[in-house]
């Protein structure tokens, strides 16, 4: 065996370069300062070009729409903001079950419809709460909110399947999970058995409520290709949510158009044309000012301002024109996107992601995507924001743009 001695190692001395003399030395200065130019005139150009990119695109180019603006509704997340105090611990939570929900729900969503005039309301069908045990329905809470659409004078569009709108997104029940195992990030319908049970379940549900009036739109479950962080990253596959779109117009004698959304963060995220191809109805999430951590700050981000890697919904709602359908944006930022409890938010400790200004321009956006039909994300919080903080703000703000809706025409 070799045995190598063992050499400390020093660090190089540092030497200071020096400069030639004379001529030469006005040579390597006018190099030096020739490359100092160049660099800043390149970064120059970068910035310019970042500028014409953002000033070209969609956001600041196309025309102002007037499409009709709605509401999305979820009674659990009314319940969470308007009555579950979490001063009180578990004490401070509301039953789903006791009686009067559905009617305290109904009521709760005839007040923002009536008290904001939106005439669209975009709900969601949540699995556990519809069939709690396998093959018993309880249609209470969706009868109620069809009923009160109905007197509030507003069309509804109805989302069912698996994932719902707010927490926890996947509305299982614990019955449908027997006999499955679904790992992270898994493909829910690839689950034989969980597959056959959701497309009962849905047949079930489009079977019963069909015969509503107010209905005048589905959707083939809630952002199926999104996987979901609130669920161990669970999605549905784009196979699934076209079978989905099949069973609900087999159950609707009426055949309503059956809409299919995706969410997107940028341009590269070509799937919407997957929705697009199997959807009557092409629709979107739109979420224009995000948090975004660096260096272990939070800086707020308004996505449609970063130039051609932000997603073209112009692009889109021209894309769906071109095959005789609509396109719609189901869910329009119109809230905070918080990192923590949002019922913490109010006048005193206000959020940097969404603000006043910052709502006008999630609405002007949302006018320039040439949509033809806008649901707001939030009106749940905005009562919140006036009962509790005696704040009116965001729903004068929300009435005040949903009453727009059809001024070029007055």
């Amino acid at each position: 065996m070799v045995v190598r001695a063992h050499r400390r190692r020093y660090p190089r001395p540092v030497t200071t370069p020096t400069l030639p003399a004379g001529p030469a030395r006005r040579d390597v200065v006018r190099a030096f300062a020739f490359a100092g130019s160049g660099a800043a005139l390149a970064l120059a150009m970068l910035v310019a070009l970042q500028v014409i990119f953002v000033r070209l695109s969609w956001p600041h180019v196309e025309p102002l729409g007037d499409p009709e603006f709605g509401i999305n509704f979820s009674c659990n997340h009314a319940e969470y903001l308007l009555l579950e105090d979490p001063a009180k611990g578990a004490e401070g939570y509301v039953d789903d079950t006791r009686p009067g929900r559905a009617e305290w729900c109904a009521e709760t969503l005839g007040t923002l419809l009536r008290g904001l005039g939106a005439k669209h309301v975009r709900l969601s069908v949540e699995w556990d709460q519809v069939e709690p045990r396998p093959g018993e329905f309880d249609f209470r809470l969706i009868d109620a909110l069809l009923a009160e659409a109905g007197r509030s004078g507003a069309t509804a569009l109805v989302s069912v399947g698996a994932k719902a709108q707010r927490h926890p997104e996947f509305f299982i029940p614990e019955w449908a999970l027997a006999g499955t195992d679904l790992s992270a990030n898994a493909v829910v319908d690839e689950d034989p058995l969980l597959r056959s049970r959701i497309l009962a379940m849905i047949g079930a549900v489009v079977a019963h409520v069909a015969a509503s009036p107010a209905i005048d739109s589905w959707s083939a479950d809630n952002e199926p290709y999104i996987p979901s962080e609130r669920a161990d990253g669970w999605r549905l596959s784009r196979e699934f949510a076209r079978l989905e779109r099949e069973t609900i117009l087999a159950n609707d004698p009426r055949r309503r158009p059956v809409s299919i959304n995706h969410a997107q963060h940028f341009v590269t995220d070509r799937r919407w044309r997957d929705a697009l191809e199997d959807a009557d109805i092409l629709a979107a999430s739109f979420y224009p000012f995000r948090n975004v951590r660096i260096l272990g700050r939070t800086y707020v981000i308004a996505i449609p301002e970063i130039g051609f890697m932000a997603p073209n919904y112009a692009h889109q709602a021209r894309s769906a024109r071109a095959q005789g359908k609509p396109f719609w944006l189901t869910e329009m930022q119109a809230e905070p996107w918080v990192d923590s409890d949002i019922r913490l938010v109010g006048p005193a400790s206000p959020s940097p992601n969404l603000t006043p200004d910052n709502f006008r321009k999630a609405m002007d956006y949302a006018r320039r995507t040439g949509a033809e039909r806008v649901y707001l994300w939030g009106s749940e919080w905005w009562l919140f924001q006036k009962e509790r903080y005696n704040d009116p703000t965001w729903w004068d703000l929300a009435r005040e743009t949903i009453s727009s809706a059809g001024a070029s025409e007055r």
